[in-house]
């Protein structure tokens, strides 16, 4: 009679049956097979054990052999059954407990493969498949055979040692048994007298052992290949560890944690020494307080044996950095929470460590001034990284008082509901109003990073979306530069694609520009594509095109009508202004140039002048990210002709703050419906002047485009020499820009010869893409030998290049030969006049750099 069952789940048999019945057909042809083709009595007792099991007898041996066929089916693609955990529960279920784990240690006696002609070979005693097996012990079934096993009534549990005794006969069936009944010391001792290579067989070891004695033949820290790596299982061997050995495994868990480079795997180290009640436990802690995953647990600690972490935490408080500064900050805040330890004799040192950061903290707000919402309800229990004590202080409106760690812990609760277009709920809206803005920002992403650098950091959560509530222009900026710095085998990679989703959901002018920068910057192709599909959508959503969208997308920066600031030191003022480049330029209060801003002084406003410096620094990142691709942009837009509105030229560049300041350094020309046209400049007071600098007034309606010299003809010395009178420099070559033109016998061609042989940089033959060139296919060794630009009116410019780029690293293209040059669908001849200029003056420009 089978024993009574001892599983929760009395569907397993069920299942497994089901199983059993779609594959029995195969099994009993495989059966069949080596049935006749059995030589040795070893084979014949084999295939006897696998007909007995499917006849519904008890035979382990053929229980095991069918999970390695099934397995074998399931690598295949031939179904599946839910878990690998099912078998076990059906082996108790059918034929007991004692059966189950004979059964379970029979399984890695078995291989089941394919040959190369196809067909399926069953071995008993020759195991070929070692990490399939390794992960049905350790991480399916012989897992939870272990736990049943354990759980059982001690004469079930008895019987089952008793029976296990007869699958000892190999290494490997030695490892699983003692791995299955850790309390038969004396088989474990022989499993650990073994010579074990294999990081599975290691993993077995570390699961069995049971005192301090028996880690020290083992190796200095728990196996974990990375490529074998399996995080959900390795807290399970962690904790097996602790309780099979105690507090003695403190060193060995944390050999693990210095060992391993990624949070996740540490995580499970780091849990388990903080729940050790040992010195020696928290002393390893500690002697690790100056990385970020570790101090939160170390508080942890500090709140679980509060005595202990006095004796602890004080030789570390008493210095001048970081860890010791934390360490202080983190005492302090357990002699509040504790107040009975507060007769303790503490080092004077230490106690003047402790007061020094009380100074500098800024006072607690009481509750009277709090919003309701951060003073009623429970205190969320939070995880170790959003403890308020490792946060900076989150100060109210008017900075002259802070919010209490109750508080702080209650607005984090808030914000955990939060989505990037799921707002705080409106209590919680007027607790982050209440809040100063700045220090909300800092404080908001201090908890973004402590998350970031977290075991528990995903791809997205909430610790990211809260940076839409709680951010400000400077957030954007820095998650624009954490998009822009990830790279494809970065951890955050998937969590800089979210970031973009943050960003284009706060809506800003500088959040645009940052998705702008990511488009155009980023280390990886995806996170290009997500930043200009989000682009996209908000251009779709307001009707733009994608160059009208790009003209929208440069922010104004708070600077004042005349396209400047003045930044405000208290006693002295400086007036920040721009260059050609877009460079900052800075002036005393009576004009005079200076080479930079002034660092704040003594004899400064001590609020005013840091806010200004800091300002400044912020001004001159956002204009510095910008500056060369609207710069590049304006270029483009003379080369290929483009026209605005005139209203929107006037908006957009004349009025705009900061685009003025390349658009007064340029020859416009107006166009009228009826073609007649009007070639000016934009003086420095916004009015219009033409060649002999006399104002003018162009019409609301028709169109304006940046001149190009080719339609300067005779007039190109006049205003050179005009914007020379005036010191006027220009963003780019417009009146110094080369013209160029075909012979008249390539005007009647389609191909070019005398660029033809030339030499071209790998540089200048990559920045082609960046005028809208287009590689061609891949040829022989996946090599890239044509570039082609469409132009209107169905016509293509090619070139053909040798060796060629290759398209599966163009960053390792060499020198290129020009081999030819044509055009498609017309003659040269055919081209207008700034096309063929702006085309003959690129090949000019690459073939004589070399």
């Amino acid at each position: 009679m089978p024993e009574p069952e001892v599983v929760p789940d009395p569907g397993a048999r069920e299942r497994v049956r089901k199983r059993l019945e779609e594959i029995r057909p195969d099994v009993e042809h495989i059966v069949d097979k080596f049935t006749r083709t059995a030589r040795s009595d070893a084979e014949v007792a084999f295939v006897r054990s696998i007909s007995s099991y499917l006849r519904g007898r008890p035979d382990p041996v053929g229980a095991a052999a069918l999970v390695r066929i099934e397995s074998r089916f399931v690598l295949e693609g031939t179904g599946r059954l839910s878990s690998p955990e099912v078998w076990s529960d059906a082996w108790v279920a059918e034929h007991g407990l004692a059966f189950a784990a004979r059964a379970c240690a029979e399984v890695g006696q078995i291989s089941a493969r394919r040959t190369a002609g196809g067909d399926f070979v069953l071995e008993y005693g020759q195991y070929d498949a070692y990490y399939e097996w390794g992960h049905w012990v350790l991480s399916g079934a012989g897992r939870r055979m272990r736990a049943l096993l354990a759980a059982a009534p001690e004469e079930h549990y008895t019987r089952a040692v008793r029976e296990l005794a007869d699958h000892r006969s190999s290494p490997l069936q030695q490892l699983v048994v003692s791995y299955l009944v850790p309390t038969r010391q004396d088989w474990v001792a022989e499993c650990l007298a073994q010579h074990v290579s294999m990081a599975l067989e290691k993993r077995l070891l570390w699961c069995m052992v049971g005192s301090e004695e028996q880690v020290v033949g083992l190796d200095p820290y728990p196996p974990y290949e990375p490529w074998v790596r399996d995080f959900g299982s390795l807290p399970g061997l962690v904790a097996t560890m602790l309780d099979g050995v105690g507090p003695g495994i403190a060193p060995v868990l944390a050999k693990a944690v210095d060992r391993e480079s990624e949070i996740k795997a540490r995580k499970p180290y780091l849990d388990a020494l903080a729940l050790i009640p040992t010195d020696e436990a928290f002393e390893l802690m500690t002697d690790r307080f100056d990385r970020d995953d570790v101090r939160p647990l170390v508080a942890a600690m500090a709140n679980r044996f509060p005595k202990r972490a006095l004796r602890m935490l004080t030789p570390l408080a008493g210095g001048d950095s970081k860890q010791a500064r934390a360490a202080a900050v983190l005492l302090r805040e357990h002699l509040r929470a504790w107040p009975e330890l507060d007769d303790w004799d503490l080092p004077a040192h230490v106690r003047t460590a402790i007061e020094a950061t009380e100074n500098t903290r800024v006072e607690d707000s009481t509750p009277d001034e709090l919003p309701k919402a951060l003073t009623s309800g429970s205190v969320p229990s939070l995880p170790p990284w959003a403890m308020p004590v490792f946060l900076p202080q989150l100060l109210l409106s008017g900075r002259d008082r802070a919010l209490p760690f109750d508080a702080t812990a209650r607005l984090i609760g808030g914000l955990a509901r939060t989505g990037p277009r799921r707002a705080p709920a409106a209590a919680f809206r007027t607790a982050l109003d209440a809040c100063d803005p700045g220090s909300l920002a800092e404080w908001g992403w201090a908890l973004f990073d402590h998350w970031r650098d977290s075991a528990e950091a995903g791809d997205n959560g909430w610790p990211l979306s809260q940076l839409r509530w709680t951010g400000d222009a400077e957030t954007t900026r820095r998650l624009g530069a954490f998009a822009r710095g990830v790279s494809y085998y970065d951890r955050h990679r998937k969590l800089a694609n979210n970031a973009l989703a943050v960003l284009a959901s706060t809506g800003s002018d500088v959040a645009l520009m940052q998705l702008s920068t990511v488009m155009s910057k980023a280390k990886t192709k995806g996170l290009k594509k997500r930043a200009a599909k989000l682009l996209d959508d908000v251009a779709k959503e307001r009707g733009l095109t994608a160059e009208e969208f790009a003209d929208r997308l440069v922010p104004d920066f708070g600077l004042d009508p005349d396209g400047g600031t003045t930044l405000d030191y208290g006693p002295r003022r400086f007036r920040i202004g721009f260059d050609e480049q877009l460079r900052p330029l800075v002036f005393n209060e009576d004009g005079t140039s200076r080479k930079s801003l002034p660092k704040p002084g003594a004899k400064d406003d001590p609020e005013l002048a840091p806010a200004a410096h800091r300002a400044f620094a912020g001004l001159r990142k956002d204009v510095r990210a910008l500056a060369g691709d609207h710069i590049r942009r304006m270029e483009a837009a003379m080369a290929n002709e483009r026209r605005w509105k005139t209203e929107d030229f006037l908006e957009l560049l004349v009025h705009h703050p900061l685009m003025w300041h390349i658009a007064r350094r340029l020859v416009w020309t107006h166009t009228t419906d009826d073609g007649a046209t009007t070639t000016f400049r934009i003086a420095e007071d916004r009015t219009l002047s033409d060649l002999d600098d006399e104002a003018v007034t162009i019409p609301t309606s028709g169109t304006v485009s940046i001149t190009h010299p080719v339609h300067l003809d005779r007039n190109l010395p006049t205003w050179s020499e005009l914007f020379a009178d005036y010191e006027i420099l220009q963003p780019f070559p417009q009146l110094g820009r080369p013209v160029e033109a075909f012979t008249d016998a390539e005007r009647n061609a389609t191909k070019l010869d005398r660029f033809v042989g030339s030499k071209i940089p790998p540089g200048q033959i990559l920045g082609l893409e960046r005028q809208g060139w287009i590689r061609g296919g891949r040829g022989d060794g996946g090599m890239q030998h044509e570039l082609t630009l469409s132009l209107p009116e169905g016509r293509t410019l090619a070139l053909e290049i040798t060796p060629g780029i290759p398209a599966w690293n163009p960053g390792h293209t060499e020198p290129q030969e020009l081999l030819a040059v044509q055009i498609e669908g017309a003659t040269f001849g055919d081209l207008d006049a700034v096309t063929a200029s702006e085309f003959l003056l690129t090949l000019h420009t690459m073939t004589e750099t070399l």
